[in-house]
């Protein structure tokens, strides 16, 4: 297959040089690429021939250790012999990407996978592994060929939040082995901070860019500028991070149905981004999910000239030094000499034009957390709105979350299906995973502790409620797993997540496992639900279905008898035609 046209190479043998990504800028836009949320995906290379990004995401690693890519229409090869796919076209129009100035990282993890580390040494292990296949190490198979990547990120949405810290230092290590380009080392928080999943590693390595998820949650764009929580993210890249100088971006969802919350238009997200800048030095400029919807919705191209208008690089940054290269570790402060701007250029060759598949990806932005502090003791009175509170307070009603403003609570509902639960002193809208639906907590009046609501109820207890995922007898290769929702008196909420390790399935599928003793199913949230005995099917309605999907999650709802337990995933078998 040819991986470029005749008119292509021309065309791009004009645009000459490029010059490369800076770190230090306030002016940088990173796009994730790779999902096709807006469901017309282009090959990377053309959204590489313009000046609109900085940063391109390819989304997602979303299994390690046992690596597994997933990269939706863009790439459907593999190894031969091997589940793990092999992108030669994604690989030449890296090099094109990175021709043009660009930089190009691997996103590991996302809302839906099967990743994280069992301990500090696996997870220094799997850096060696990174560098073997994707930088300048050597492997027998490499998903991007002789293509070398700029470094990774990590968007941490479930799972287990230890071995990053490890990962991280070993990485740099490798990093610092090869002075002859720049790496980095990005995070994708959610805005609530600290972050549930990464808030630790944040303060314990060193970090380059932080795209901080202002989406999906009560501190998102939509709720600028009464708790939009930029300022929280600043105090933190100044006061805690490692990396003083260290880049903050907003992250913003691309068009209005890339996400459940947060978007807004070129015109707000201008009125905000100009604000931000005014004020707080850590900003590194806007990230977007993603690709495809920020340019169907032409936001990418608002935002490249509210970026362009007024935007500064500094002298130095966060980014891994052209010559030397500290190592961080969560037992000793990292001292770094601070790189260069970079403004060397570099030669343009053609990008891949390979038509793409016409398969779809939809992926669910859903996440759950199964370890997460919340409150243990329960203050005088719930947060009520327009009653009074004082300071920064922030509480819990419920479904609701309140934030004191000028000495009067404000009271917002979460989204549909997600409960408040204090964390620290910040309320967040999360699954309940077993937890108490009617939490009433302020900060400042509470006492908080580690998750000990797990075991308080009889009907509860945390072995009981730990997500199983396991590969389904399926005819296509498949993972389910259940994960705990609402549990009130002898109701229940199981979560069904499916997501296939390969390739996609089409609208027309079923699902069936066993449901545990004493419990019942009445409905589900996707499908038609069928019951024979305690086995039940859930059958798509291929109408409301896409064509092709990557993942499905659903909910089903019934009551129990003893103790609740999730389905063994043992039953589960999975068809789809």
């Amino acid at each position: 297959m040819r991986l470029f046209s005749t008119p292509l190479a021309v065309l791009a043998t004009l645009a000459g040089c490029a010059t490369a990504f800076n770190v230090n800028c306030n002016s940088n836009y990173a796009s994730y690429y790779g999902q096709n949320s807006a469901r017309n995906q282009k090959t990377l290379g053309s959204y590489c021939a313009d000046a609109t990004e900085d940063v391109i995401v390819l989304a997602f690693m979303n299994g390690f250790p046992n690596i597994i890519l997933n990269f939706a229409n863009a790439c459907e090869t593999t190894f031969e012999g091997s589940s793990l796919l092999h992108c030669p076209n994604i690989a030449a129009d890296i090099k094109f990407c990175q021709s043009k100035g660009k930089a190009v990282v691997l996103s590991m993890g996302g809302a839906a996978g099967s990743y994280g580390f069992s301990s500090d040494s696996q997870a220094s292990q799997f850096a060696d592994t990174m560098w073997n296949m994707f930088f300048k190490g050597t492997a027998a198979q490499r998903p991007f060929d002789d293509a070398v990547l700029d470094g990774i990120d990590l968007d941490i949405e479930g799972g287990s939040a230890s071995g990053y810290t490890a990962f991280i230092s070993q990485l740099r290590t490798h990093y610092a082995s090869d002075p002859s380009r720049q790496y980095y080392i990005a995070a994708a928080p959610q805005c609530p901070f600290p972050d549930s999943y990464l808030g630790s590693t944040l303060n314990s390595a060193w970090i380059d860019m932080v795209y901080v998820q202002f989406y999906n949650n009560y501190c998102g764009l939509n709720a600028y500028p009464t708790w939009f929580n930029f300022a929280d993210w600043d105090n933190w890249a100044k006061t805690q991070s490692l990396n003083k100088n260290v880049k903050i971006y907003i992250g913003a969802p691309g068009g209005p149905s890339a996400a459940s919350s947060g978007y807004t238009d070129g015109s707000t997200l201008s009125t905000i981004f100009n604000a931000v800048r005014s004020k707080y030095t850590s900003l590194g400029g806007i990230m977007t999910w993603d690709v495809s919807q920020a340019r169907s919705s032409g936001l990418a191209g608002s935002i490249r000239a509210m970026l362009d208008a007024g935007g500064s690089c500094s002298n130095n940054g966060g980014g891994t030094t052209l010559s030397t290269s500290t190592t961080a570790s969560s037992s000793t402060t990292a001292s770094s000499s601070n790189p260069a701007s970079t403004s060397n250029t570099v030669s343009t060759p053609a990008y891949s034009t390979a038509s793409s598949p016409s398969t779809t990806t939809v992926v669910s932005t859903s996440s759950s957390s199964s370890a997460q502090p919340s409150s243990s003791s329960t203050p005088a009175s719930c947060p009520v709105s327009g009653a009074t509170c004082s300071g920064s307070q922030q509480g819990c009603n419920g479904q609701s979350f309140a934030l004191c403003n000028q000495g009067k609570w404000y009271t917002s509902s979460c989204t549909p299906g997600t409960y408040c639960y204090m964390s620290g002193g910040v309320a967040t809208c999360d699954w309940s995973n077993g937890r108490p639906t009617n939490t009433c907590a302020i900060s400042g009046t509470s006492s908080f502790s580690k998750r000990a609501d797990l075991t308080r109820s009889p009907l509860i207890t945390a072995a009981n409620l730990r997500p199983k995922p396991a590969s389904a007898i399926a005819n296509i290769p498949t993972r389910v797993e259940f994960v705990a929702g609402d549990i009130v008196d002898n109701k229940y909420t199981t979560v069904v997540k499916i997501q296939a390790n390969k390739s996609a399935f089409t609208g027309n599928w079923l699902i069936s496992f066993k449901l545990p003793a004493g419990q019942t199913a009445d409905s589900t949230s996707r499908g038609s639900l069928g019951v024979n005995g305690n086995t039940i099917t859930i059958s798509s309605d291929r109408n409301a279905e896409s064509l092709q999907n990557m993942a499905a999650y659903f909910k089903i709802t019934g009551t129990f008898s003893g103790q609740y337990a999730l389905p063994d995933t043992a039953s589960a078998v999975f068809i789809s035609t």
